[in-house]
């Protein structure tokens, strides 16, 4: 089992919350909002020290923004004979 950012909880409480990403950008002092865009859409990963701050503007809990992943077992089960 592992921890992931649950990017989607992050998007909905900004735009609730009506910060634009530039604002969001400027808040985490990252040069753009595309830099920011970057790490929303997950094509870049959030720092831990930006996730804190992430959820400090937005008013998150910061374990909430994360999600559990569990993953498939790499072994394989033995396939029935007939």
């Amino acid at each position: 089992m592992s921890y992931q950012v649950d990017l989607n909880k992050i998007q909905k409480a900004r735009k609730k919350k009506g910060f634009s990403m530039q604002y969001m950008a400027d808040q985490l002092d990252i040069s753009g909002k595309s830099n920011y865009f970057q790490r929303e859409k997950g094509r870049v990963p959030f720092k831990a020290t930006e996730l804190q701050q992430v959820a400090d503007i937005l008013g998150l809990d910061p374990q909430k923004i994360l999600i559990k992943v569990y993953r498939k077992s790499n072994i394989k089960q033995p396939e029935e004979v007939s």
